[in-house]
């Protein structure tokens, strides 16, 4: 199995999100606006130190056949091991191929590259009014300098 990394280009086809974190000190390019909204979570999360989208492509076998997969991000936490994530809407889950593909993939992320393989739905990131918030958030992060009112904000959200 060989393990290669992913290069997101523009295309005709696939509209790309970027999503500006401090956290990373980069530009994260992503291929949803579920995955541009997950970026938000990321960012803000006290338990996660850095996160990568698009970090690797590895081989899977499914049904005789060998397939490639890239996750949708690398999450490295400050005190707990790395994960995988895969974002996916709630209502493509119930595809018995999707469930069973996907357990295959959480398979070979475990035992071959040694990092949990986790799902994440909408149902997990789009929770209002909380991602509005973080959104808000994000759009003043830039300022140098913060109102004692955008302080007082910052640390009821954290």
């Amino acid at each position: 199995m060989v393990i290669i990394r992913r290069k997101l280009k523009h295309s005709r086809v696939k509209n790309l999100y970027k999503f500006a974190s401090q956290k990373n000190k980069a530009t994260c390019l992503v291929e949803s606006s579920l995955e541009f909204d997950a970026c938000f979570h990321f960012e803000y999360s006290r338990e996660i130190k850095t996160f990568e989208a698009q970090p690797l492509v590895f081989g899977y076998e499914f049904n005789g056949k060998v397939c490639g997969y890239t996750p949708d991000f690398l999450i490295t936490h400050h005190k707990k091991p790395q994960k995988l994530i895969e974002v996916k809407p709630f209502s493509k889950i119930a595809n018995p191929e999707f469930r069973a593909r996907f357990a295959q993939k959480q398979l070979v992320a475990k035992e071959q590259i040694g990092i949990e393989l986790i799902l994440v739905t909408d149902k997990q990131i789009r929770v209002y009014p909380t991602l509005d918030n973080l959104k808000l958030l994000h759009r003043y992060s830039g300022f140098r300098f913060l109102t004692e009112l955008q302080l007082s904000i910052i640390q009821l959200l954290n």
